[in-house]
């Protein structure tokens, strides 16, 4: 997740790659503050290699091979699978198609459920229903790594997203009762357990959207 300077997230179709970049995209999602996407990221794109030959970026071939510029995020959009310049062009584009980039073209995800494009349109459907996710505050709780834990407030409402970084199962005992957010992405990388149903385990590059039970009044 990032600008035009800095390389796409090394992504792909593949397990697990596949899960982390949608947790990325989630996470990104999910914090606060403006959230940019960068073209392709939607797609799960890596970082394409671009020939020294071919490179425009003055710091890239000023510094190959060490650093190879920042071109490798800034070839063409891969609209169609079955073309040589991904639909992006008739002629010859300024940087390269990247030949691994076709596989992972629109009209390839287009219509598959399970593809990082339909994920990434999911995932901006369900933020726009959660006004929390767009101006409430942020607070972080202390959770052992690779878990990411925080929590979005406003006034007296709140939900709390939890994240597993790594490529290993985790488990984490919530402070707090809460139920899945209807919706929410990922929702099958999650499970809640133990005696009092504050035991959250998250599968590899997992993630838990949840929101507080409200328990009736003892008064």
């Amino acid at each position: 997740m990032g600008p035009s300077s800095y390389p796409h997230l090394e992504g792909s179709r593949r397990q697990p790659a596949a899960r982390r970049d949608r947790l990325w995209l989630a996470l990104l999602l999910s914090l606060r503050g403006s959230a940019g996407i960068y073209q392709g990221e939607e797609l799960g794109l890596p970082e394409a290699e671009v020939p020294f030959e071919l490179l425009q970026d003055p710091y890239g071939r000023a510094f190959w091979p060490e650093f190879k510029g920042r071109d490798g995020c800034r070839t063409p959009m891969p609209w169609r699978g079955d073309d040589a310049q991904g639909g992006f062009t008739t002629g010859t584009p300024w940087l390269p198609m990247s030949p691994a980039h076709l596989p992972l073209a629109v009209d390839r995800q287009q219509s598959d459920p399970d593809s990082m494009l339909a994920f990434s349109r999911a995932m901006l459907h369900w933020r726009r229903t959660q006004p929390l996710l767009h101006t409430a505050a942020i607070a972080f709780f202390d959770a052992p790594e690779p878990v990411l834990w925080f929590e979005r407030r406003e006034g007296t409402r709140s939900l709390q997203a939890v994240f597993n970084l790594g490529p290993a199962p985790v488990s984490i005992v919530l402070r707090d009762d809460l139920r899945p957010l209807a919706g929410a992405p990922l929702a099958s990388s999650a499970t809640l357990g133990g005696p009092e149903g504050r035991t959250l385990t998250l599968a590899p590059f997992g993630a838990f959207f949840g929101e507080p039970v409200a328990h009736p009044s003892t008064d």
